[in-house]
C-alpha cells in the first residue's frame, strides 16, 4: 500500500526540511497524531506528497509555494500529487498552465469534469485520479443510523460511473470514511481505491465565514470577497455531533470531522485485506 502525506497550508511546507525520509517516525511527528500507530506498518514509508487544496479555488498554490513543493518531493523522494477543486474556466486555464510546468511524474486529483476532461485531453501522460467531490455519499455526521446510507447510496460502486470515468483514463478514486460505514464500501474491484485519514471532508460553500471575521457588516457573508487566505490561520471547532459523536471541524468554506474509533477500525481491516492501494494522511 501507497502512503501520501497532504499538505494544504504553504508554511507546513518549511517543517518538511527537518526531515530526510517520510518514514513513520517522521509522519507521526509531523502530523502529531498517536493514533496513526494503528494504521502504519512499522517500516512504513510514504511515497507521494499531495500540495494544494480539493476544496477552495482560492487557495490553489502559487508558484512560489509549488516550487517549494516540487523541491520537497525530490530531496524526499515521493511524487508529487496536485489536488484541485472545482473550477471556473480562468482555474481551468491556470490549473493547465500549473501542469505544463511540471514533471510528468506529476499526479492530480480532479474534482471538477471540465478540468478532469481539458486534463486527460492536453496532458496524457499524467495520472489522474477522481476526488473527493467527485465521490458522492452521505457524510453528514448527524446521520442518526446506518440505515440513512441507503438514501444515497455511494456512486462508486456504480458501473457507469466507472465507465465515465475511463472516458478520461482515470482508474483511480479517493474516498472518505462515511458514518455508519460497513466493509462493502471498499468492495470495488474496477478502480484503485485511496483512503483519506484520520479526518474526512464534509461538505462546502461559497460563504467563507472566516473571511468575513475582518469585513464591515454590510460586505459579510457574501461570495466574491476579496481573499487573504484567513482560514489557513483559524480552524474553527464545532461541538460535537449529538447523533454520532463525531468531532467536527470548519475551516474557511469547508467542514471536516475526524474519524472515530469504528472508521479506524474499519481502515484497519481493509488495509490488512489490501482493499486500499494508498492511504493519505492529512491534517485537518
Amino acid at each position: 500500500m501507497e502512503i501520501a502525506l497532504a499538505i494544504t497550508d504553504p508554511r507546513r511546507l518549511a517543517a518538511l526540511s527537518s526531515y530526510a525520509v517520510l518514514d513513520r517516525a517522521a509522519l507521526r511527528s509531523f502530523l502529531d497524531d498517536p493514533m496513526l500507530d494503528e494504521l502504519l506498518a512499522r517500516d512504513a514509508c510514504a511515497s507521494h506528497l499531495y500540495f494544494g487544496s480539493e476544496y477552495c479555488e482560492h487557495l490553489f498554490p502559487v508558484e512560489r509555494d509549488l516550487a517549494i513543493a516540487k523541491a520537497n518531493a525530490e530531496r524526499l523522494g515521493v511524487r508529487l500529487v496536485l489536488p484541485t477543486p472545482i473550477a471556473n474556466d480562468a482555474l481551468v486555464d491556470r490549473i493547465a498552465d500549473t501542469l505544463a510546468a511540471l514533471p510528468a511524474t506529476t499526479e492530480v486529483i480532479v474534482n471538477d469534469w471540465g478540468v478532469a476532461q481539458r486534463l486527460s485531453r492536453e496532458f496524457p501522460d499524467h495520472v489522474l485520479s477522481a476526488g473527493r467531490q467527485l465521490a458522492k455519499m452521505i457524510k453528514d455526521p448527524r446521520v442518526p443510523a446506518p440505515a440513512w446510507n441507503a438514501v444515497y447510496p455511494n456512486n462508486v460502486a456504480s458501473g457507469t460511473y466507472a465507465r465515465m470515468l475511463s472516458h478520461f483514463a482515470i482508474g483511480k478514486v479517493e474516498l472518505d470514511i462515511p458514518p455508519f460505514a460497513g466493509p462493502d464500501l471498499f468492495s470495488i474491484e474496477v478502480l484503485a481505491l485511496t483512503v483519506w485519514a484520520p479526518y474526512a471532508y464534509i461538505a462546502k460553500g461559497r460563504i467563507c465565514k472566516t473571511g468575513s471575521l475582518g469585513m464591515v457588516e454590510e460586505e459579510k457573508f457574501a461570495p466574491g470577497r476579496t481573499c487573504h487566505r484567513e482560514c489557513l490561520g483559524i480552524l474553527e471547532r464545532e461541538p460535537e455531533s449529538i447523533s454520532s459523536g463525531l468531532r467536527t471541524y470548519r475551516r474557511g468554506s469547508s467542514m471536516f470531522y475526524r474519524h472515530d474509533a469504528r472508521m479506524f477500525a474499519l481502515l484497519r481491516e481493509s488495509i490488512a485485506q489490501n482493499r486500499i492501494s494508498r492511504l493519505v494522511l492529512t491534517e485537518v
